[in-house]
């Protein structure tokens, strides 16, 4: 599948719309042609984005629902076949980060991280695959983080439920790659958005090669456009991924934990 194809009109479906990198990537995408449909739970805000949408010429539908609820999302896939046509693009994006000490982190907190980031993406591809593989292929992008190579200190289970998305997403395009299906996962490093951004973030957090979401935006569309199975951004983030898989655990150790002392307890 062509994103780009001028005979065909793309049905997209992200999650996550109203802010940050899923509000970004719809008004991009709509620009491009895509029909887009907007899924979250801030109505208002899928609103203003529509609104902004139709105003560049775009299409664009509000379908508001949370990706912990799989009915939610099955009732939003309805909507959209109703109105269109079933999605031949899903972007998983919802998110959630909480910014805290391991032995500080309420336990309603992990499972809100492991709900939202994981689950929440499970949830969207599981009820997608089936209707992209009845209609002959699809392309599913979903957003993991470059917090996937490794644990990374104050971000333990936003850490671990990005590693689960990058290997459930290899799972489904092994397995559905003859089906015409196409994954790619995106693993951005610090962007700014309102989850790096909030009040939330403990003061100083260093946030090294942040980017904008605009530019950001921009590498994704390519990455989609040339059906990357997986990419990481930018590229010194990237490169300190790939060290960080191959270098033993206690060297990791040794430099991440004077870091994550200084980080903590300055």
């Amino acid at each position: 599948m062509n994103i780009n194809h001028a005979s065909m009109v793309t049905t997209t479906f992200i999650t996550g719309a109203s802010s940050g990198i899923g509000s970004s990537l719809a008004i991009a995408l709509a620009k491009k042609g895509h029909r887009v449909a907007l899924f979250s739970r801030h109505e208002k805000q899928l609103d203003e984005i529509k609104k902004e949408i139709k105003k560049n010429g775009g299409k664009a539908l509000v379908v508001t629902g949370d990706v912990t609820d799989s009915n939610s999302i099955e009732k939003a896939f309805e909507k959209i076949e109703r109105e269109w046509s079933a999605p031949d693009m899903i972007v998983a994006n919802a998110g959630v980060a909480h910014w805290v000490k391991t032995t500080e982190m309420k336990l309603k907190e992990a499972h809100q991280t492991v709900d939202v980031n994981l689950m929440g993406l499970i949830n969207t591809v599981q009820l997608a695959l089936p209707r992209m593989i009845n209609n002959g292929g699809g392309h599913i992008v979903g957003i993991a983080s470059a917090a996937s190579y490794r644990g990374i200190p104050n971000l333990a289970v936003y850490s671990a439920t990005k590693a689960g998305i990058v290997r459930y997403l290899e799972g489904v395009r092994v397995e559905n790659k003859a089906k015409g299906i196409v994954v790619t996962t995106i693993c951005p490093g610090f962007i700014k958005t309102p989850m790096v951004t909030d009040k939330y973030i403990p003061k100083g957090t260093p946030l090294p090669f942040i980017m904008d979401v605009e530019k950001s935006t921009k590498k994704i569309i390519k990455v989609i456009e040339h059906k990357r199975s997986q990419h990481t951004y930018p590229l010194p983030i990237a490169l300190l991924g790939k060290i960080g898989l191959i270098i033993p655990n206690s060297m990791y150790d040794k430099l991440i934990i004077p870091f994550a002392r200084w980080w903590f307890f300055r």
